[in-house]
């Protein structure tokens, strides 16, 4: 049995001007571009992607099949505006040819984010399932993995066999939902029929950083997941999906998802985790501070232990852009003598300092460049430590990966250190700290811009967390946002 493999990821942020295009998949991209063939196989083998869990799981002995994967290509690129058609055509061309040259293929796995915008489709990865469905026809296996930030259509639905989501924010399962999704493809061949299916989308949309699974109320939403597939083998698989809503489409929004031995089991799975939500949606409140509040919030707090503070607006994981100056400005208004703030993208302040070299004092316009009405922070910095090229990440979530920020400097002004890089992406894990020479938790005060990931690694040193609404271009709260294409009667 030859399975065919590929993988094409991005969250778009319809609400950001640029547009993604194929040098932030390829040249830009802090994963290293776009893999081809066996360079798919390299990249993920050890890496916490799903696809990784997805072929570990085919070749384990399991499926109990002589099954040989077929890699055609993987690419990610960080969450952004919309991709522009060619980006798009050009990656989804590639991954149709390889089905062509590679036949015969008996089934097909998609590694997908699920919350894709074209600039001129909306539903990107339904346009992906149609382009593969049509390829490869209508009795071929296509089965899908999704995040859970997944804004899940009806394409989407009709073309994929089957998909499975995510069950957790922070994203520490991924390799385990590719091992769910191939045991979901063993059931579809051992059965020899298609799994049915059961989908629902629900009226209201959840703001992303109350979506985390550490926390209520979706930590009990998605135990009751696993406890409805433990107590009923017939249910072969049950998502839920609390959707993406930085994303003004017809489909933005909560969904759920279930594959069943019958309809009527499918069917019932999806009524059980729908009824369950509706019931907790005033669970999903919008409570935030202001950067003044957070900052003397964790100036209240008796000496010893971290204080995280999570710029959760400027998350870059969102489509923010991660040079916004806010929280530096109350820090220093506030004249807090020790926080350390994670990531600062801002090539040409990286570029400066890497000229004048460590110890040296250089005046920096820092940020507040690619927001419209914000402006830089102006001081003088002294270059406490430089770092250039690749390094490994550590934490829960990426641990064994390696990505490369290009230039990057820990830029000191009083008793702020600010990590400054050149690459734009979000800071979910300690190791960006240690990459110029800071160990975080030796610091009082920890800024990171990040909206839930970051809890996978700095939550368990944190003595408290705190959520700050500084202005950017990831935000939080659905009723501050300016839809036009939301279908009737969501409510946000």
């Amino acid at each position: 049995m030859r399975v065919a493999v590929a993988g094409f990821q991005h969250e778009t942020n319809t609400f950001v001007s640029a547009p993604t295009t194929i040098d932030d998949f390829d040249g830009h991209s802090v994963l290293g571009g776009i893999q081809y063939g066996c360079q798919v196989i390299d990249m993920v083998k050890d890496s916490p992607f799903a696809t990784a869990g997805f072929i570990d799981e085919l070749q384990s002995g399991n499926i109990g099949e002589a099954i040989e994967i077929v890699p055609l290509l993987w690419c990610f690129a960080e969450p952004g505006g919309p991709i522009t058609k060619d980006a798009f055509n050009h990656i989804l061309n590639a991954i149709l040819n390889g089905l062509r040259s590679d036949r015969p293929i008996d089934a097909i796995y998609l590694d997908l984010h699920g919350a894709m915008v074209i600039d001129c489709q909306e539903d990107g990865d339904g346009e992906i399932l149609q382009a593969v469905r049509a390829e490869v026809g209508q009795n071929t296996p296509i089965i899908t993995s999704l995040d859970l930030h997944g804004n899940v259509s009806k394409k989407m639905i009709k073309h994929a066999t089957a998909m499975v989501a995510y069950r957790t924010y922070p994203h520490i399962d991924m390799r385990e939902t590719g091992r769910r999704a191939a045991r979901l493809l063993h059931k579809t061949i051992t059965y020899d029929r298609k799994p049915a299916k059961s989908f629902r989308q629900l009226s209201f949309l959840i703001p992303l950083h109350r979506q985390a699974t550490v926390i209520e109320p979706c930590k009990s939403i998605y135990r009751l997941i696993e406890e409805i597939e433990a107590d009923d083998e017939e249910v072969y698989s049950l998502s839920f999906l609390p959707g993406f809503p930085l994303s003004d489409i017809h489909d933005c929004g909560p969904s759920v998802i279930a594959y069943g031995a019958s309809p009527a089991v499918a069917e019932r799975a999806v009524d059980l985790i729908v009824k369950e939500i509706a019931a907790r949606e005033t669970d999903f409140s919008c409570d935030l501070l202001t950067p003044d509040e957070a900052v003397a919030a964790a100036l209240r707090e008796p000496s010893g232990g971290t204080i995280v503070i999570a710029d959760v607006q400027d998350n870059a994981g969102a489509g923010g852009t991660s040079d916004t100056v806010w929280i530096i400005d109350a820090l220093s208004r506030a004249k807090v003598p020790d926080a350390v703030v994670g990531m600062i993208y801002d090539p040409e302040a990286a570029a400066l300092a890497h000229s004048a070299g460590e110890g040296a004092e250089i005046r920096v316009a820092l940020g507040g460049k690619l927001m419209s009405g914000h402006k830089p922070y102006i001081a003088d910095f002294i270059v406490e430590k430089l770092a250039d090229g690749p390094f490994g990440l550590t934490g829960a979530m990426f641990g064994g990966l390696i990505v490369n920020l290009g230039l990057a400097a820990q830029l000191r002004v009083g008793g702020i250190r600010i990590v400054v890089v050149s690459a734009r992406t979000q800071c979910l894990e300690g190791a960006y700290f240690r990459h110029v020479g800071i160990e975080p938790f030796d610091h009082q005060i920890v800024v990171v811009k990040s909206t839930v990931h970051y809890r996978a690694d700095f939550e368990p040193h944190a003595k408290l967390v705190l959520e700050v609404e500084c202005p950017g271009a990831s935000i939080m709260n659905p009723s501050l946002v300016n839809y036009m294409n939301l279908r009737r009667g969501v409510r946000r």
